[in-house]
């Protein structure tokens, strides 16, 4: 909140004579629409961090911490009288501290006096108080409930004593191919090789799978918060907390909460993996800030595999990309992790990719499944998967290493 004494008969000693205002400094060190943080103390001593912002020569100062994440408000951007938090978009009236929207959370604001013209005192006690009004969509809310207490029950369990029996694992696919099966239906090499891949894992080692599509789920863009601040970058996603139609929260459930498995199927594209598989895993870049900036692993005993196909070459290095994005997620692999199909840098009769894999021999069985050199090599990968998912959770493997690292 701005106000102004002037002329020099009201003196520091004047504005001071209740022991609130407390001097940060001159008006010349705020530019025009700009703003400065400083540091104050009330009363008792305790410190605030307060904003000062210069609004056409008018001095306005709010709390300095915005209250969705604690984001520097003084490094948002000043629009008229209302700034816009540089990490997720809150939005907040200087004057006031409002928020200009209903349904809106609002901070501290405290009362600005400028003494001899130039001299700028704040008052340590707020004018408006702060108050939080938002509520994040029930969904949201929930699976960032589910994710602590399934992280507190597998901190627990870690006194319980192991079941020798084999238990029932759960495999995840995650298909990330964006052929428009609908509007011009065609068959996927990735995808009928990973529906294959589940139904061996479900039938041989009764396992429950999900296949997921990502092309039918509708899910935003990465808004790259991660590159404003390694804090910014928020678990569950904030996309999700304030978007109640993104689905992404349905990728995080499977990933962390259900699956002892995952198995992903891209295609090549331009010696890469699909775009949706891009889209997807920088939306899972907040799972992985967790452990960097708050020591929370939320990937537990997880084991990984791929389904790599493509009319054309460059398995290894799509192989490699993703091997490294899920490693630094937590997850670890079987034996023999990828499985890569391709026909080749010359192979540009791209509608001729599914029946050369799946083979046209005259056995028709084999001609809705990958080819029996394939097929080995996808029951080989979901064999070692499968192993490996017994073998780290029954010598709890997560367990041993989170405890080397003080977890």
């Amino acid at each position: 909140m701005k106000g102004s004494i002037p002329g020099k008969d009201n003196g520091k000693a004047d504005v001071n004579k209740n022991g609130y205002y407390r001097f940060v400094g001159l008006t010349s060190e705020i530019q025009l629409g700009k703003s400065k943080s400083f540091i104050i103390s009330d009363e008792r001593g305790r410190k605030i961090d307060v904003a000062i912002f210069n609004k056409d020569g008018e001095y306005y100062a709010i709390s300095n911490t915005c209250i969705h994440k604690g984001a520097p408000l003084s490094k948002g951007i000043l629009e008229g009288d209302i700034v816009t938090c540089s990490w997720h978009g809150w939005k907040y009236c200087v004057k006031n501290g409002k928020s200009p929207h209903k349904g809106g959370d609002s901070v501290n604001s405290y009362e600005v006096k400028i003494v001899n013209s130039n001299k700028l005192f704040v008052n340590c006690i707020p004018s408006n108080l702060a108050k939080r009004v938002f509520t994040p969509h029930k969904r949201y809310v929930d699976l960032g409930r589910s994710v602590n207490e399934y992280l507190m029950h597998m901190s627990k369990d870690t006194t319980l004593q192991i079941s020798t029996k084999k238990r029932n694992i759960r495999v995840l696919g995650i298909s990330t191919t964006n052929a428009n099966d609908k509007t011009a239906p065609r068959k996927s090499t990735s995808e009928e090789a990973l529906r294959f891949a589940l139904d061996y894992a479900h039938n041989y080692f009764e396992t429950q799978t999900v296949m997921i599509k990502l092309r039918e789920l509708n899910f935003r863009h990465c808004e790259g918060y991660y590159s404003k601040n390694a804090n910014a970058c928020i678990f569950p996603c904030s996309i999700s907390e304030v978007d109640s139609e993104d689905q992404m929260i349905e990728i995080y459930d499977r990933v962390i909460l259900w699956a002892d498995i995952v198995i992903i199927a891209t295609p090549i594209r331009w010696g890469s993996a699909s775009s949706l598989y891009y889209q997807m895993i920088q939306r899972m870049n907040c799972v992985q800030n967790q452990s960097i900036t708050h020591g929370k692993y939320l990937i537990r005993d997880k084991v990984a595999g791929f389904i790599i196909t493509g009319g054309q070459d460059n398995v290894q290095h799509v192989a490699g990309e993703l091997m490294s994005f899920w490693s630094q997620l937590g997850f670890v692999f079987g034996k023999f992790p990828f499985v890569g199909w391709s026909r080749g840098w010359y192979a540009e009769d791209t509608e001729n990719n599914y029946p050369t894999m799946v083979g046209e021999d005259g056995d028709e069985n084999r001609r809705t499944k990958p080819s029996v050199m394939m097929r080995e090599d996808i029951m080989r990968t979901l064999r070692g998967s499968i192993e490996m998912s017994r073998l780290i959770s029954s010598n709890r493997y997560d367990e041993k290493v989170l405890k080397i690292q003080g977890q």
